[in-house]
Order: structure tokens, then C-alpha cells, then sequence
């Protein structure tokens, strides 16, 4: 017995229904617009904008510097790591400057064919690639530099010593009296003592005494105010000591204190500042 062909029976699967379309939105117009600035010469405009830019803010990396005090008129006013991150962030911010004026450098070119598609291709290719690395690393070098200033302010402040006195005492002889009949004469000096005192706040005093050491008179004493800095500088002078006299110096002034002592005859001087808290 013979049989025909299989015969399928059943209805066709209709198609696969995608929905209705959805209508352009205000979002969709936006993207589109912006997708239209994404353009070889837009972005070389940006590139303009942003090299432009860092030539124009370099000059806030002086201003970190000599803003946290550790850039002076002419060199930093710091020592140690910090001096040395306050040359890395100068050297960053000159580069910085090198990669924008490198990346704006003019270019010709004098056999493009505007017709030939492939051409402009390559052409603004090209100037995406030698002008893109350049703007990028001037841009990362501007960003390095700032973090370095802040990073020298902060190892600044750290690592600063406290504001340290400064005095000086010194005792010098006075000439002998032309006195052919005197038949002794005593040898007299004068004694000059000069003290600042830094970073006193208001309120507070700086006190100079220059007494005798052995019978404890006092022989010039004075009391200063700080100026709106907050330093204290203050300069006693006694004339006509005897030169066999031991002399003490003694300053005070917040938590600070200094003593000099001006032995007899050749007697070596002595001088010692300390915390006095």
C-alpha cells in the first residue's frame, strides 16, 4: 500500500509583536543633541578649552603655597620633606604648563583634500592623537601639583617647631678715664641684652630683669607687650658694671624662659632657653 506525503495541519505562528512604537520623548531630543556634539572638531575645541584652562589656573599653585606660608617672595620658607614637595609641586605645575602650550601648537597642512573623505579621517585622527595626550597629561600634571602644595602645607604644619626665643648678651669694656693722678682704676663694662620673644598672643607679656648675681640687685628691668604678629623684642643696656661682677639675664614670656649668666673677669658666659610649663 502506498502512502502520500505527511500532511501537517494547524495554523501558522503569526509574527512576533514588538509593541507599539514609543514616541520621541523630550529625553530622547536631549541625547541627540548632545550626541551631535560628540564630533572630531568639537573635541578639539574641548581640547582648547582645556589646555586654555590650565594655562590660566597654574597660577593657584603659587597661591597653595605662599597661602599655607611655604612659598616665600623668592624661595620656600620651609626646610626638610616639605621643601622638598614644595620643588616637586613647581616642577609638576611647569610641566603642566609645557603639555598645554605643546598640545596648542599650530599645525598645517597644505594637502588634505576636504572632498576626500579618508583624508579628513586621517587628518583629524591625527590631531586627536597629538593633541589628546598632551592636554590629558597637563590637565593630570595641574591636578598633581595642587595635591602636591597641600600635601607640602600639611608636612609643613606637622613638622614645625614651636616659635623659639632668640636672645643675645654681650659685655663690652669701656674705656679707661684719661686720669693720670687716679692710682686704681676699677674696670667697667656695659652690658647689653637683647631678647625677642615669638608667637605670643594677646594678653600676654615678655619680662627682661639684668640683676648682679651675687647681691641680686637688680640693675634694668622691663616689661613688653607683644605687636599684633605676636612678637615681643625688647633691648636693656647698663653701662658703668664692673667688670668683676657676675651678671644674670633672665627672660620670661608665655611658657618660654632664658637665662644668661656673664661670670667674673674672663669667665666663660653661659645661655640656656627652656620650656618653663
Amino acid at each position: 500500500m502506498s502512502t502520500g506525503p505527511a500532511v501537517t495541519t494547524g495554523t501558522t505562528s503569526p509574527a512576533q509583536d514588538t509593541g507599539p512604537v514609543r514616541p520621541v520623548s523630550d529625553a530622547d531630543r536631549t541625547w541627540a543633541t548632545l550626541a551631535r556634539e560628540l564630533t572630531p572638531a568639537q573635541s578639539l575645541q574641548r581640547m582648547d578649552t582645556a589646555t586654555d584652562r590650565v594655562v590660566r589656573t597654574v597660577t593657584i599653585i603659587g597661591t597653595l603655597l605662599g597661602g599655607f606660608g611655604v612659598f616665600g617672595a623668592a624661595k620656600p620658607t620651609v626646610s626638610g620633606p616639605a621643601r622638598w614637595i614644595t620643588v616637586a609641586a613647581v616642577v609638576c605645575a611647569v610641566a603642566a604648563v609645557a603639555c598645554a602650550l605643546a598640545a596648542q601648537i599650530l599645525t598645517i597642512s597644505k594637502h588634505v583634500n576636504p572632498e576626500n573623505l579618508a583624508q579628513v579621517r586621517a587628518w583629524y585622527k591625527r590631531r586627536l592623537e597629538t593633541r589628546g595626550y598632551p592636554t590629558r597629561a597637563a590637565t593630570f600634571l595641574l591636578l598633581v601639583a595642587a595635591v602636591l602644595a597641600g600635601a607640602a602645607a600639611v608636612v609643613a604644619l606637622a613638622t614645625a617647631t614651636p616659635n623659639e626665643p632668640t636672645i643675645a648678651v654681650t659685655r663690652a669694656l669701656n674705656a679707661a678715664p684719661a686720669n693720670p693722678l687716679a692710682t686704681q682704676v676699677v674696670a667697667t663694662g656695659t652690658v647689653t641684652a637683647e631678647v625677642t620673644f615669638r608667637g605670643l598672643t594677646s594678653g600676654q607679656t615678655a619680662s627682661v630683669t639684668v640683676t648682679a648675681t651675687y647681691t641680686h640687685q637688680v640693675l634694668a628691668t622691663a616689661t613688653v607687650t607683644p605687636a599684633t604678629d605676636g612678637t615681643a623684642t625688647r633691648t636693656l643696656t647698663v653701662t658703668g658694671v664692673p667688670m668683676t661682677e657676675a651678671i644674670t639675664v633672665l627672660a620670661r614670656a608665655g611658657t618660654e624662659q632664658c637665662r644668661s649668666m656673664l661670670g667674673r673677669g674672663s669667665a666663660p658666659p653661659t645661655l640656656s632657653c627652656a620650656d618653663g610649663s
